[in-house]
């Protein structure tokens, strides 16, 4: 059975599941390069198609989630919303804004969706089912967790008039995801932190990572009680301050907020931000757990504040929480993959012998494998130095090139979908150097203040994390920070941020056989037990696809090598003599 999963909006994406495994997904940005590239998913939809040869009439379902509509459900959170206004009219107009803005905006994604439908499917032979968007992000979160139980935590902006949900997850009953929680589109955690981003002079909705790295170096007390003006958690929900300080929405900003703003500084503002997210999502959550009197659960999230890993790293520290699993597309883009979960569920009640199970999401290495589109090596290999190199030998050549302080951008295998590069499309160097977050920046044009991620062995991972899990699996994906050892934060100061903490991936040989071979030679030459992984790719363009782009990047000095690995044969391109 074959299960095409599309959403539209926020990184348009596509993904196919096969008999309940999702066996390739990509988003749109890659194949146009237009970062978070909105437009109906045409080319992620045909590369899943071509990958797994096949035409669009033998897919048995089209699962989809981005718009859907309102739910009868929500009726009632938004009558209380109302009711904490009863007679301010101005507040209500911002309420009324919301929900119409939100109305205007998902009917033309969806007519979209469903003119691409009436196109190109067979009604009478092809099954169409849709998703709300939370309930989508919220098994994107579950069904391919490694758990076959726990709560389930869902936060972004907004998507079909929720903005927050939480979820009770069994996967051998009968309704696996109950919902105990929904928060309005107006009570939003992701607005909240958006904003702060907007008025710290950053992109909201692109640039959070930054306001997370410069929490780090602000003193939280001094703006908190401005964040908690705008948004609180009370009760076990979620209450955004309507008025001047908070509005549903990224963007206009009230003129007494941005005066009050300036009193603080652009790192205080940060800090107590992030610590007022972190807060309020834990307390939100230790709401219900208590309300159940639960002790020991799993977690699993997703949507996009989860791409904050500062918060994923605090609700692991709950002492409720067990194991955690976070989507490694926690974004828009993963709700395809959430969406073809919940069609094979209503596949499974539809038809009474279908037994096939939604499979783990054990890779995220689903992308197209690499290829020269538009060039060939001989055409490189004579614009370039260049030496191809047996693959056996590979892995300490590349060790000695990165020894000898070469800025290596690798290419290996598939493409990984989501918004972390995990070493198949990365930018490789060494970890000893606290500079290189300065003058590597400057090549890749980036503005950044969290430092560089490490890529770690997981045989030896326990020696730079503290209380390092070997089962964390939240590490493979690189959708955690973690708290590193001294003799970590001694010999790799470049991945270590001020608050000590790293964003680390770990891998072992069925992972990434090659970047796992790697680092055993670098572990023999230096004394560094990480490499600098950074995605490949240049301020506000999408991380590469092929090889061609690869090269764009070495032409422009960004990198001092261009590795490429097909078919176990090493190409390995320089402007100077390798």
């Amino acid at each position: 059975m074959y299960i095409l999963g599309i959403c539209n909006d926020e990184t348009s994406s596509a993904c196919l599941m096969k008999d309940g495994e999702i066996i390739c997904a990509a988003s749109e940005e890659r194949f146009t390069r237009i970062k978070l590239d909105k437009s109906f998913p045409e080319h992620s939809i045909k590369f899943c198609l071509s990958f797994a040869e096949i035409e669009l009439s033998e897919v048995n379902v089209v699962a989809y989630a981005w718009s859907k509509g309102f739910q009868q459900s929500l009726l009632t959170n938004y009558v209380e919303l109302g009711g904490r206004y009863p007679s301010n009219n101005n507040i209500n107009k911002i309420i009324k804004e919301r929900i119409l803005w939100e109305i205007e905006r998902d009917q033309k994604k969806r007519l979209e969706f469903d003119n691409w439908v009436n196109n190109f499917i067979d009604h009478a032979n092809q099954q169409v089912m849709d998703f709300y968007h939370h309930d989508a992000h919220a098994a994107s979160a579950s069904f391919v967790s490694p758990f076959d139980n726990g709560y389930v935590y869902t936060s972004d902006g907004r998507g079909d008039f929720e903005s927050t949900t939480i979820h009770k997850f069994d996967r051998f009953s009968e309704k696996k995801l109950i919902k105990v929680y929904s928060a309005t589109s107006i009570d939003s955690f992701g607005f909240f932190y958006g904003r702060i981003t907007g008025l710290l002079g950053f992109k909201p909705m692109r640039h959070e990572g930054k306001v997370t790295g410069l929490a780090a170096l602000g003193e939280p007390s001094k703006a908190i009680g401005l964040c908690k003006q705008m948004i609180n958690v009370n009760e076990g929900k979620i209450i955004a301050n309507l008025g001047d300080y908070y509005r549903p929405f990224f963007e206009p900003y009230s003129e007494s907020l941005k005066k009050e703003i300036l009193k603080y500084s652009k790192e205080d503002v940060a800090a107590a931000a992030q610590n007022h997210l972190e807060t309020m999502m834990s307390d939100l959550l230790d709401y219900y757990l208590k309300v159940d009197n639960v002790r020991n659960t799993n977690l699993m999230c997703a949507g996009g504040v989860f791409g904050n890993v500062k918060v994923t790293q605090r609700l692991k520290e709950m002492p409720q929480i067990n194991s955690c699993y976070v989507h490694p597309q926690m974004g828009d883009g993963g709700l395809c993959i959430g969406a073809c979960a919940l069609a094979l569920e209503k596949m499974k009640l539809l038809q009474s012998k279908n037994r096939i199970r939604t499979k783990q999401l054990k890779t995220m290495y689903l992308g197209p494998h690499a290829i020269f589109r538009d060039k060939s090596h001989s055409y490189y290999s004579k614009k370039y130095h260049s030496e191809i190199i047996p693959y056996k030998k590979a892995p300490i050549k590349f060790a000695q090139s990165l020894k000898k302080k070469n800025v290596i951008g690798l290419i290996n295998g598939r493409m990984e979908f989501g918004p972390r590069a995990l070493c198949n499309r990365s930018i490789i160097f060494g970890t000893s150097d606290k500079k290189i977050n300065n003058w590597l920046n400057q090549r890749m044009h980036r503005t950044e203040f969290m430092p560089f991620a490490p890529v770690i062995r997981k045989e030896i991972a326990h020696k730079c994390i503290e209380y390092f899990n070997p089962d964390d699996v939240t590490f493979n994906f690189m959708t955690s920070t973690a708290i590193c050892t001294d003799q970590f934060k001694l010999n790799n100061p470049a991945v270590v941020h001020v608050d000590q903490t790293a964003r680390p991936q770990i891998v072992t040989k069925n992972s990434n056989e090659f970047i796992w071979n790697v680092l055993i030679e670098w572990e023999k030459i230096t004394s560094e037990c990480s490499l600098v992984n950074t995605s490949f790719n240049i301020h506000e363009e999408p991380i590469i696809c092929d090889v061609d782009e690869g090269m764009e990047s070495l032409n422009k000095n960004v990198i001092d090598q261009l590795w490429f690995i097909q078919n176990n044969i090493v190409y390995v391109y320089s402007k100077k003599e390798i």
